[in-house]
């Protein structure tokens, strides 16, 4: 995978962002997302940090792959509240990381919330950290912040799944110039931890990995990159 800053383009170009998340969630789903990263399009993943599969999977996530903190937070907390407990897993992450998070979002996008996102916007903005913007007013809100946001945004998790090869096959031509974060959910099964959204996930990654799905990138002259690369 070629970083952004290694490119020469021109104005109109087109930028994308691959990021799976849930990375430390699963065994099974984080050998999903190094799969659909070493043999596919996943160029960016989302880390939880206080599973006890999480340093293992930080351990496994080679330096080709951007590695960000999906925080798990109570929607409920304050700004105050929310602000150190992203400080503390953003530590932990790069602790266990031993290098700088590559970007910050939020599991079940709690961030959405008022509270919970300008505190996400204070720890962002003096680190120049990406945040996940999910719309039009949360990219605004953040870049009022001086937050780095991704100019467009691809994904639905209440589609399961999401990406189908067809799916993805179908919107990979129509980026936009600009960076557009794709959010997908690749994987296995879980083998260890219950949760609903598990069989959807091994259709992400047959989706991510196909040798199509590179083709229509290269065609498209789209270029993959990492979270804060161009």
């Amino acid at each position: 995978m070629t970083g952004g800053a290694e490119l020469e383009v021109g104005l109109g170009a087109a930028f994308l962002v691959v990021n799976a998340d849930d990375l430390g969630y699963d065994p099974e789903i984080d050998r999903g997302i190094l799969e659909s990263h070493q043999g596919g399009i996943v160029s960016s993943a989302s880390a939880m940090v206080d599973t006890p599969f999480a340093p293992a999977a930080l351990a496994a996530a080679p330096p080709t792959l951007g590695v960000g903190l999906h925080a798990v937070l109570d929607p409920r907390l304050d700004r105050g509240a929310a602000r150190a407990e992203i400080e503390r897993q953003l530590a932990r992450l790069e602790e266990l990381r031993r290098e700088p998070a590559s970007h910050l979002d939020s599991h079940r996008h709690v961030h959405r919330a008022p509270a919970i996102l300008e505190a996400m916007a204070e720890v962002a903005a003096p680190r120049r950290l990406p945040v996940r913007a999910l719309d039009p007013a949360m990219r605004a809100s953040l870049r009022r912040w001086g937050v780095p946001v991704a100019d467009h945004f691809l994904g639905d998790a209440d589609l399961r799944p999401c990406w189908t090869l067809e799916r993805l096959l179908a919107i990979l031509p129509q980026l936009p110039p600009g960076t557009t974060e794709l959010m997908c959910h690749p994987g296995h099964p879980p083998s260890s931890t219950r949760t609903s959204f598990g069989p959807e996930r091994e259709v992400e990654l047959l989706a991510l990995t196909d040798p199509l799905a590179f083709g229509i990138l290269r065609a498209a002259g789209v270029h993959l990159v990492r979270h804060g690369a161009r």
